[in-house]
């Protein structure tokens, strides 16, 4: 009975890894284009409002995530993967605006090849003191990346 249930957790193990997504071999060899949103060809983008992860803000942890990811020419996005993170939350959080960018509001012909970025999210709970400031933030990360974008939070005490 032992041995039959090892067998059946190593099949579930191996068809997970199966069904988890690898990146795109295309764009392996990408560089990681070292320009800015805010002054590039991106600057014009709509970027949704990130969240600030509930069990963070609880907590009132702090902290970055820095994802990669490959925009094609038509806007579709391939190998999001988060590079640097202080939590999973704040990886999830990250990921999760990206998906919801409106690529498709950018002007058409605006790439002719695919770029790969990155950008550091900077979760931050602000206390009135402007430690939330892109200076600020910058002189603590433990994330890389040249395109960053404070999420900054408020922490609510409540009392019962």
């Amino acid at each position: 009975m032992k041995q039959l249930s090892l067998l059946l957790c190593a099949a579930i193990c191996l068809s997970a890894c199966q069904t988890t997504p690898s990146p795109d071999s295309r764009f392996a060899s990408l560089p990681v284009s070292s320009q800015p949103h805010a002054t590039g060809p991106f600057s014009a983008l709509p970027r949704v409002e990130q969240l600030y992860p509930i069990e963070e803000a609880k907590a009132g942890g702090e902290g970055c995530a820095t994802i990669e990811y490959v925009v094609t020419p038509d806007y579709q996005l391939h190998d999001i993967v988060s590079r640097d993170f202080s939590s999973r939350f704040f990886a999830r959080e990250a990921k999760a605006a990206i998906l919801k960018w409106q690529w498709q509001q950018l002007p058409a012909g605006l790439l002719t090849e695919p770029v790969k970025l990155q950008t550091r999210f900077e979760f931050c709970l602000e206390n009135g003191e402007g430690r939330c400031a892109a200076e600020q933030l910058n002189a603590r990360t433990q994330c890389r990346g040249d395109d960053l974008l404070p999420v900054v939070g408020h922490r609510v005490l409540v009392r019962r």
